[in-house]
């Protein structure tokens, strides 16, 4: 199928599917299975598995895209959907062989879902999760604090710090035991229907069949630019959900300006995250990733306010579309964020206020 078609076909799901479900799901007490069995029949589930495992390998560019309409239609379906194929993504690049082909063909099918507990890794101080080697064997120890997915997921990409400073990665099968346990669901502002808890791990044992990789972290550093690039798919993803309720509420009639100003922005930044992702721009002309994606996230931001102003009153409704892209737009500017991340978001605001162009 060519890059093109399965744009083409995730936004058809997103306007057709998941948008007219979206509100329910949002309020929902469960994670949105409906919809994540509608992107496995689609085989969107495997879009950053190589095609040798049944995905698609997908490039980086497309998956963002497909990624952004999915965002556009669902934040909850988006949340829940881009910790599989991250999860994916990681285990496909992995050296361990026998592991991706027993795990990946399930995966990209949608018989078995994967999610993940490794973003603490970004936060400074000490590791709240930390790993001792016992033989070939890894010992987890502590807590990963946040994990999409439970009851939902199959498996989860768990990352710990070992004594030297890298990170270890293992695919760990999500079952309560006295290894590995799971809190309450945390209640969110938004994305509530998630599933998301934490993860307590006491003396978890992994075995080498388990392993995905490890990282060292000059190489997490790298790998968190290239996450600030793909993140940049769900902010921009809430911006066209908000210009296209702008739209079917009559605001292009009655505010064309505000729909046309935000249209061009949108363009412009998603035109600078392609020039960015693009293998053939000099790393010199690629600009900033971390500003880029402060600048997704303001505009993602900026977008839903709109549709919220022009909702009105009825915007306060828990249900209103414009409320709940609102709140998912701000959800995104905290996934996977760093201290220079909120740096930048923060300095988009004060170059604001004082009115200097960003």
């Amino acid at each position: 199928m060519p890059d093109d078609s399965i744009i083409e076909q995730a936004r058809t799901i997103a306007s057709q599917f998941l948008a007219p479900r979206a509100a329910q799901a949002d309020q929902a007490a469960e994670p949105p299975v409906e919809q994540i069995s509608r992107l496995a029949e689609a085989g969107m589930l495997g879009l950053t598995i190589p095609p040798q495992f049944g995905g698609e390998g997908a490039s980086p560019n497309v998956v963002r895209y497909c990624l952004a309409a999915i965002a556009s239609g669902c934040g909850l379906t988006a949340f829940v959907y881009y910790q599989h194929i991250v999860g994916c993504r990681h285990l496909a690049g992995s050296s361990n062989e026998a592991l991706k082909e027993r795990m990946l063909p399930a995966l990209a099918a949608g018989s078995l879902i994967c999610s993940l507990a490794f973003s603490h890794l970004r936060r400074p101080g000490p590791p709240p999760l930390r790993v001792r080697t016992d033989g070939d064997d890894w010992i987890f120890d502590g807590t990963a604090p946040w994990m999409t997915g439970w009851d939902l997921a199959d498996e989860v990409l768990l990352a710990g710090v070992l004594a030297d400073g890298r990170s270890a990665w293992a695919l760990v099968p999500l079952a309560d035991s006295e290894e590995l346990q799971a809190s309450p669901p945390a209640r969110l502002c938004a994305m509530n229907a998630s599933a998301t808890v934490s993860l307590e791990c006491r003396a978890l044992r992994v075995e080498p069949q388990r392993h995905v990789k490890t990282m060292t972290p000059a190489e997490l550093a790298s790998d968190t630019v290239r996450s600030n690039i793909f993140f940049t798919a769900l902010s921009l993803g809430a911006a066209r959900g908000a210009v296209g309720w702008l739209r079917s509420s009559g605001a292009s009639d009655q505010f064309p300006d505000l729909v046309d100003a935000l249209d061009r922005e949108i363009a412009s930044v998603h035109a600078a995250v392609d020039r960015w992702d693009d293998p053939a721009t000099p790393t010199d002309e690629r600009g900033d990733a971390t500003l880029l994606r402060a600048r997704c996230i303001d505009l993602g931001v900026r977008a839903a306010n709109a549709a919220v102003v022009v909702g009105g009153g009825a915007a306060n409704g828990i249900e209103h579309p414009a409320q709940r892209l609102f709140r998912e737009a701000m959800v995104y500017s905290l996934i996977a964020q760093t201290r220079d991340l909120r740096a930048a978001t923060l300095d988009l605001l004060i170059l604001r206020d004082e009115g200097v162009s960003a």
